[in-house]
């Protein structure tokens, strides 16, 4: 019977231990009564033993994940994501606190609230405990922290986040973040190509939109957007959209949404970029049914969750009454020999394989009337790219109209006077640059 009870026991402990079963609430009221039957000369008889009452006391239980290791630059600051769960039985408050040690010292280590677990802090209020926590919940929070100015690449820290019981405080649970510096990752978008020549290239944020796409309300439209990682660090990119240049607030307009793709026509909110590489990201923008004729300017950000580094691209929409809608696509083919002849077919992918110095480009841009009405003195202009000249092996042409473009070997820009384009028609447009 021993034996019997002890497996029992045994069992049940091993059930609590993989979570089997919730912990007993603080508080909760065990009774007992015990039961007996007899018999004597006048039959069977019951009786039962007074009630015993036994309360659950409280006990203070809490768990963490383990770390995460990072890279970071001097001079930067690194966000880690953690979490604490109050496994014990009743409410408690944990309060947050660190240490670090090792070859590098972290400074001003400073706790924030991330609700949603997407590992950025919500606020900048600091906060130094998780508040009350119920038996079973989660609170979830960074710790941000600083790299000196002069730590020396290869040096490490370790960070341990510590939880502490407000119940009894020799209960605590630590997480432990690796920190080690290097080369930093920075973060460039570039809209339509990559690199420093593409439009859009440079730190910060440009004065005047690189590109305006037009539109009619209800009706979608996208921005091919390279993000340009020149540190030496991968590093992932939260990815954003305001009309707000400074991204003091992230607001669009009422009703329009933005929707982020990979190369690969998948939806996504970030990209990880390896150093020294680039990622194409299309930005797909939609004004609602019933968006007045006008322009809005739009902003489109990647920033490191990690490190906090950004970069910013000022792009614009313009929406257009419906019966005046023109589209603009432009494609691309290398021309490796300059002879004025396309090697492949055109399109709007990449070029990287042959693309080097004396090498030639043609272009074709080709705009459609999609509109119900027909329009009056289009002109199509084209600005030869940085980087590049104006190539006249093959003269720039039009199908419709004229065109006028600079003397070979200069920069400038490529214009088509096409007149009038009825709904439905389409111009096309074309010419050479040469790689310098």
């Amino acid at each position: 019977m021993k034996t019997h009870l002890k497996l029992v026991a045994a069992a049940a402990l091993l059930a609590t231990a993989n979570g089997a079963y919730a912990a007993t609430a603080a508080g909760t009221q065990i009774t007992n009564q015990a039961t007996a039957t007899y018999n004597d000369s006048t039959g069977t008889k019951t009786v039962q033993s007074n009630t015993v009452i036994t309360t659950v006391q409280q006990v203070a239980s809490l768990t963490m994940p383990a770390g995460t290791a990072k890279n970071a630059g001097a001079g930067t600051s690194v966000t880690y994501a953690h979490s604490v769960t109050n496994t014990g039985n009743g409410s408690d408050t944990f309060a947050l606190s660190q240490t670090n040690t090792g070859t590098l010292n972290m400074t001003g280590v400073v706790f924030y609230a991330d609700a949603n677990g997407d590992g950025v802090a919500d606020n900048a209020t600091p906060i130094t405990s998780t508040g009350p926590l119920a038996a079973g919940a989660t609170f979830r929070f960074v710790a941000v922290a600083s790299l000196p100015a002069g730590a020396a690449n290869g040096t490490t820290n370790a960070l341990t986040v510590r939880a502490t019981s407000g119940f009894n405080g020799a209960v605590t649970a630590t997480s432990i973040d690796t920190t080690t510096v290097s080369a930093g990752a920075v973060i460039d978008i570039t809209a339509n190509s990559a690199g420093a020549g593409a439009p859009g290239a440079g730190p910060g944020v440009e004065a005047a939109a690189v590109e305006t796409k037009t539109t009619t309300a209800g009706t979608m439209t996208s921005f091919v957007l390279f993000l340009n990682n020149t540190g030496g660090s991968p590093d992932t990119f939260n990815l954003q959209a305001s009309t707000d240049g400074t991204f003091g607030t992230q607001v669009l307009p009422t009703g329009w949404t933005v929707v982020f793709k990979d190369a690969n026509g998948a939806v996504i909110t970030n990209a990880t970029v390896a150093a020294g590489a680039n990622v194409r990201v299309t930005a797909e923008v939609t004004p609602p049914a019933g968006t007045a004729p006008g322009t809005t300017d739009l902003y489109f950000r990647a920033i490191s969750g990690t490190t906090g580094v950004a970069d910013r691209i000022h792009e614009a929409v313009t929406v257009a009454a419906a019966d005046s809608l023109v589209e603009l696509v432009k494609t691309q083919a290398l021309d490796a020999n300059c002879d004025g002849t396309a090697d492949t077919a055109f399109s709007n992918a990449p070029i990287t394989a042959g693309a080097v110095p004396g090498a030639c480009i043609r272009y074709q841009i080709v705009g459609t009337n999609k509109g119900v009405t027909t329009i009056n003195a289009m002109v199509m202009t084209d600005t030869i790219p940085a980087n590049t000249t104006y190539h006249a092996g093959a003269p720039a042409n039009t199908l419709l109209g004229s065109i006028l473009a600079p003397a070979a070997g200069l920069v400038g820009s490529v214009s088509a006077s096409v007149g009038n384009l009825a709904p439905g028609q389409s111009n096309t447009m074309a010419f050479g640059v040469k790689i310098d």
